[in-house]
């Protein structure tokens, strides 16, 4: 047989048993019909009878039908009752993970499981905890934020507790671990990145970062490459997902005394290093103020600055950039620390639908799909085989796309600050007006002292 009468043999042979399965899977063929007789289905497809039998004995190791002797073929298959699954999920998943196209691919192999996807709003979790409350996700998405603040707020309750999986990070396990109990099946993460035009570099003839640098080095590479159209860097100051690393990386710890207030340990570093970031920002031809709006990798694509602080998830608007760029790790303090990002996948302990949920996360967990994540966008898949074995496919590729593995060992977490995410943001509301300019470390200190319930501090 020529090669192109094979590959239209077997493209009818596949079309067959294709063809029948998912009419068996969609109820055009119930459970006890009897399937068209051999000689017909010869006609339908083209096949041979030989061909036709084989294609049958596929779909009958399948469990689908079963030969009746001197009747037919016969439909043994009888299809689930629909199942409607409400999957509570961040819509930039649809960009990191490509999770529409895993969701078409569920619905696929799960004909009887429709899954109604919600968008979770940004920066609202306690909107979140209160519609898992009121049970309208029977399964949700959670990043590292809305997940500690969960726990903050006794939130976790909600949630069904997981089974720990070996093949996942065990970093990741810890992250969305309570006394042992793991709330949340990760997915992907990320640490904070820096991410820089290499073009910019080259035309002023400097050299890129590494894992050596401090801030002052990256000052020093920013001043020299300021342009009159555009920026040197830009990253969100307000964002929980940035100003905390600033202090993470000089030792800056909470701690509760006897009367529950809290102290501070490495203020006065911590403080130096807020007063440097203040002054970087402020400078002159180095940082775009008035740009809330806008989001880094934006200002990145149209060349408007040339260095910003991202993550792998967000490298995943950068496919099309039409200039090459690169990763580095950030910038080092006393020591060096990035933020570690991630998101999980939580079961609503009173869903009426666990047993769909707990499918759906399984799928979405599975080696399959986690190798999907990794080879057609540039997040980090949890599992940790799938991780460091397949390499993505999507074009444009960082030269330093590995990266991660090397800063593993300086990966961060809120929680090493000593504040509850409330805190936090109460903090970062403070700083906001620090960095604004519009109160001094003094008034700083006051507002700080004043909203967390410190004890004094001077400087």
């Amino acid at each position: 047989m020529r090669m192109k009468d094979r590959q239209s043999f077997h493209q009818r042979f596949k079309h067959m048993v294709d063809t029948i399965r998912d009419g068996i899977y969609e109820g055009q063929y119930k459970n006890g019909d009897f399937l068209p007789a051999e000689t017909r289905l010869m006609e339908l497809y083209s096949l041979g009878k030989h061909s036709v039998r084989s294609a049958l004995e596929v779909l009958v190791k399948e469990g689908l039908i079963e030969k009746v002797d001197r009747v037919g073929t016969r439909v043994c298959y009888a299809a689930p009752a629909q199942i409607t699954l409400r999957f509570g999920l961040y819509p930039s998943l649809y960009e990191e993970a490509n999770l529409k196209e895993i969701v078409a691919m569920f619905h696929q192999e799960n004909p009887h499981i429709k899954v109604e996807l919600i968008e979770l709003p940004y920066h609202q979790v306690e909107s979140v905890k209160s519609l898992t409350q009121l049970g309208i996700f029977d399964v949700l998405t959670v990043n590292t934020f809305d997940f500690n603040y969960f726990k903050d707020q006794d939130g976790l309750d909600l949630l069904e507790q997981q089974v720990i999986q070996p093949d996942r990070y065990p970093f990741l396990n810890d992250l969305f671990s309570v006394d042992g109990r793991l709330m949340l099946q990760p997915i992907i993460f990320s640490p904070v990145i820096m991410c820089y035009n290499k073009k910019h570099l080259r035309e002023q003839r400097l050299f890129e970062p590494d894992g050596t640098w401090t801030w002052e080095d990256l000052r020093h590479l920013l001043r020299q490459l300021k342009e009159t159209d555009r920026r040197s860097i830009f990253f969100h100051l307000s964002s929980v997902n940035r100003w905390p690393i600033f202090l993470m990386q000089q030792g800056v710890k909470f701690n509760r005394n006897e009367e529950g207030r809290l102290t501070m340990t490495e203020w006065a570093d911590g403080f130096a290093m807020l007063s440097m970031l203040r002054d970087l920002v402020h400078e002159e031809g180095l940082y775009p103020l008035g740009l809330g709006k806008y989001s880094e990798e934006d200002l990145f694509l149209q060349e408007k600055v040339s260095v910003i602080f991202t993550t792998y998830f967000k490298l995943n608007r950068l496919r099309n950039a039409s200039f090459s760029y690169d990763i580095a790790q950030l910038p080092q303090g006393k020591k060096k620390a990035t933020l570690l990002l991630s998101t999980g996948i939580a079961i609503y302990g009173k869903s009426s639908q666990k047993e769909a949920a707990r499918c759906l996360m399984d799928f979405l967990a599975s080696e399959r799909i986690q190798s999907f994540i990794r080879k057609t966008t540039f997040s980090l898949p949890a599992n940790k085989w799938i991780a460091e074995s397949v390499e993505t496919d999507v074009a444009n590729k960082p030269q330093r796309a590995e990266l991660y593995r090397e800063t593993v060992p300086y990966y961060s977490t809120h929680e090493q600050l000593g504040l509850t995410m409330g805190e936090i943001l109460i903090m970062g509301d403070c700083l906001k007006q620090y960095l604004s300019k519009l109160i001094d470390e003094q008034e700083l200190l006051a507002m700080l002292t004043a909203k967390l319930n410190m004890e004094e501090v001077t400087l």
